[in-house]
């Protein structure tokens, strides 16, 4: 059977085309070197070498498999160049699945990120509920998560990779437009449109207790699963909604973003199974929070 330092020993000889300098170059003796590229012709079935007292060449068959080998090596190498970049997470394949609302804040940096540093990672991205995000990775669905955390981290790893305000959307012709700064208690008497606990229980019981503790109880008109469709619904007149400040950045004409008195802070987090050893998640988080980084600064 031909093995890889069969044809180590033939592309020695072949560039030294001397059994002694090949042997020195092989850190071998001379004798072994001459067995094994005789074992080699053999195997074969051709004569690499032709060989005489006073030198050694290469016939028409060794030059060609010469060459030959040439690619043999160069994809070995290859193979190991893959296999490092796989073992630190710079080669393979993620799945990520990320809240839509993120797709106006940090979803886009981070992909822009990840997909320029690690090219070789197939990266796979899905738009999913956040009340199913965090099933999706438990389950083994999803490697990581970017959404809000978890009520129920048990078994999961979390960093925050995002932190933004909290801001109220009004819609046409609205009686606080004409306010710089929003009084949660300014708002006692109006419609809420909000996203349902189950949904979205963080956020929630954010927008929630940040009215309580203003002694505003908010009064719940709609329950909707998505912040675009929140946003668009206040542009429709049909309520208030406390959403991220990235939702601004739907720029729709028919709705106004007023920052909050003492405004709330949600958390955007990176979320994976503990037991998940895809070596990719490490580069993936890193990534995403040197993006975020980067969003943050040029937010401000």
């Amino acid at each position: 059977m031909i093995e890889l330092r069969h044809l180590q020993y033939f592309r020695a000889l072949a560039e030294t085309l001397h059994f002694g300098r090949a042997a020195e170059r092989l850190h071998i003796s001379q004798p072994p070197l001459s067995r094994q590229i005789a074992l080699l012709e053999e195997e074969l079935g051709v004569k690499l070498f032709d060989r005489s007292r006073r030198h050694v060449e290469l016939t028409d068959a060794g030059q060609r498999f010469y060459l030959d080998t040439g690619t043999v090596f160069a994809a070995f190498e290859q193979a190991k160049r893959n296999a490092l970049a796989a073992a630190r997470g710079a080669a393979g394949e993620l799945s990520v699945g990320f809240m839509m609302s993120t797709a106006y804040s940090v979803t886009p940096a981070i992909t822009r990120r990840y997909a320029a540093q690690y090219p070789q990672v197939n990266l796979k991205l899905t738009e999913t509920l956040p009340m199913d995000l965090a099933q999706d990775i438990s389950s083994g669905n999803k490697d990581v998560a970017i959404m809000y955390r978890p009520q129920d981290c048990s078994g999961l790893e979390t960093v925050t990779i995002y932190r933004e305000e909290m801001t109220v959307v009004l819609p046409p012709g609205h009686r606080l437009l004409e306010q710089p700064l929003i009084d949660p208690r300014d708002l006692a008497a109006e419609t809420f449109i909000i996203v349902p606990r189950r949904i979205a229980p963080a956020l929630h019981d954010m927008i929630v207790n940040y009215c309580l503790q203003h002694g505003v109880t908010p009064n719940v008109g709609l329950e909707i699963n998505m912040q675009q469709t929140i946003v668009n619904l206040v542009g429709e007149g049909l309520g208030i909604a406390i959403v991220p400040r990235s939702m601004r950045n739907m720029r729709l004409t028919t709705t106004t973003f007023r920052p909050l008195v003492a405004p709330p802070v949600i958390e955007v987090v990176a979320v994976w199974k503990a037991d998940n050893h895809n070596p990719c998640i490490a580069t993936f988080v890193e990534s995403a929070m040197r993006a975020s980084e980067e969003a943050t600064l040029q937010d401000q």
